[in-house]
């Protein structure tokens, strides 16, 4: 696991955390772009990581546990924005559980509002990755010209936008560690009251259509969160392919934080 820093004069700290199946390179020209305006950590997880090829990835509770030990020892535990694209959200909803963390701005691109199933057993859980986590290691694990335009099609990207951000030398167990560790874990919501939470989704593409439909169901809970759709972009979009806009955004996710304007309502589309 490591970390990429960039723009350290700045004295508020935002940590990117990029998707599954894809390596760090694919959010470095948009971390450069904030550095300009925020000291930004940028974590690469291991078994994704070109720049370390031995390791594997161990789980998402491990990245963040390893990403809080790392903020506690060297920033005092205080993180102004935690940002993450896709399963990045499933990393930064456990570092949002680590109570020994203050976060004071949240933003979820592209988050799954449903759980994975609730499989007890060993084989079950082997077997749902044999099938679930297979196809998208078939399709993505080892992406050439025929199977980047599945991810192209789904993500609303141009297929050389989606060949850039994938990685395609992640072993299958990391794979499969990626899933494994959260069947039959339930998302704890109510997290959402410790930071500023902001849900962003791009539906161009098939994707965020589908990952955002709990959102009616979320607001009837009464957990505290903002939303913002982008209908002409598709997943990870914003972030991924037009930094300037990105930086924007976050720079005003994160100035109605002070606001505390957390009240769920969903906001216009762009």
């Amino acid at each position: 696991m490591k970390y990429f820093e960039f723009g350290s004069e700045n004295p508020e700290l935002m940590v990117m955390l990029h998707g599954g199946g894809t390596s760090y390179l694919g959010m470095l020209p948009t971390a450069n772009k904030m550095a300009k305006v925020y000291h930004v950590v940028l974590v690469a997880y291991d078994g994704f990581n070109p720049d370390e090829p031995e390791t594997e990835f161990v789980s998402p509770m491990d990245e963040a546990k390893r990403l809080g030990d790392h903020i506690v020892e060297h920033y005092g535990g205080k993180i102004d924005i935690l940002y993450g694209i896709s399963y990045g959200c499933r990393v930064l909803m456990e570092v949002l559980s680590a109570t020994r963390l203050t976060i004071t701005t949240t933003i979820a691109d592209g988050m799954s509002l449903r759980d994975y199933p609730d499989i007890k057993s060993k084989w079950g859980k082997d077997v749902y990755c044999f099938f679930f986590t297979g196809l998208f290691y078939a399709v993505m694990g080892h992406p050439g010209p025929r199977r980047k335009k599945f991810p192209a099609k789904i993500t609303g990207r141009t297929p050389d936008e989606a060949e850039r951000i994938l990685y395609g030398k992640a072993t299958w167990h990391s794979w499969k560690n990626q899933d494994y560790y959260l069947i039959g874990k339930k998302t704890d919501y109510s997290l959402f009251e410790k930071t500023d939470m902001h849900l962003w989704y791009g539906i161009k593409g098939t994707v965020d259509k589908k990952l955002s439909r709990g959102l009616d169901d979320l607001k009837s809970r009464g957990y505290p969160f903002l939303v913002k759709i982008f209908a002409d972009l598709g997943h990870g979009g914003l972030a991924g392919e037009h930094p300037d806009e990105f930086l924007k955004e976050v720079r005003a996710a994160h100035e109605r934080s002070a606001g505390k304007k957390t009240d769920g309502e969903q906001k216009d589309e762009i």
